[in-house]
């Protein structure tokens, strides 16, 4: 009498982690936690510290974080200055490490790429650089994560611009390019130290870039 029953609770059993599967595994990782879908997806936190707002923004795709600029990127208020610039964030496991990047120096070109002298440049007071750490809630079908973070002033920066040209003299063994070295030296930026604590989500389960368009649908499908 007792082998019926055995079976009868085997095959409830079997058909409960047959149901629990079909929706991406044993509770709690069901519906859309990382452990189904993976890390893939657009992250965004809200900052805040003394006289400081800011908004923090990376996506990963296939894995990896994704090389789109704009959905890496920061934009932080900071005692009157804005301070913008690129993202390098870190996923392991529960843990969440990133870095503030200061605003690409950009050199004007002409239409043809190249770089004519004289030239001007205009060079921002409040670039910034900063980095933050954290950890991330796997149980949480949003992902949530927290943790604190400091952003400060960007040092003085001593960069070359180096423009080459075709050399067009008629003098015989001349070189056939010209190249001009400029150095320049970017002053310390002006922007205030300050330590700030963050808490965002996985805003979507799919990398986006500019203008919100979905680039790892294929990805991010296969994983679901």
């Amino acid at each position: 009498m007792k082998l019926p029953v055995l079976c009868t609770f085997a095959l409830l059993a079997a058909a409960g982690a047959t149901q629990a599967g079909s929706f991406g595994g044993p509770p709690p990782f069901t519906d859309l936690s990382p452990l189904q879908s993976g890390i893939d997806g657009s992250y965004q936190a809200t900052a805040r510290g003394t006289n400081l707002t800011g908004v923090i923004r990376f996506a990963y795709e296939n894995g990896v974080q994704s090389s789109i600029p704009s959905a890496n990127s920061y934009s932080f208020y900071v005692e009157g200055d804005v301070a913008t610039g690129g993202v390098t964030a870190s996923i392991t496991g529960k843990q969440l490490a990133g870095v503030l990047g200061g605003q690409d120096f950009t050199i004007p070109t002409n239409a043809t790429g190249g770089v004519e002298l004289p030239a001007v440049f205009v060079i921002r007071g409040n670039r910034a650089n900063g980095q933050f750490e954290g950890q991330m809630d796997l149980e949480d079908r949003m992902s949530a994560f927290s943790g604190t973070g400091n952003i400060g002033p960007a040092k003085a920066e001593d960069i070359n611009i180096v423009a080459i040209a075709e050399n067009t003299a008629e003098v015989t063994l001349a070189p056939p390019i010209v190249v001009t070295n400029v150095p320049i030296t970017i002053p310390a930026s002006t922007i205030a130290s300050a330590d700030f604590t963050f808490e965002g989500v996985r805003t979507s389960v799919f990398a986006q870039g500019s203008g919100g368009g979905l680039r790892n649908d294929t990805s991010a499908n296969s994983n679901q």
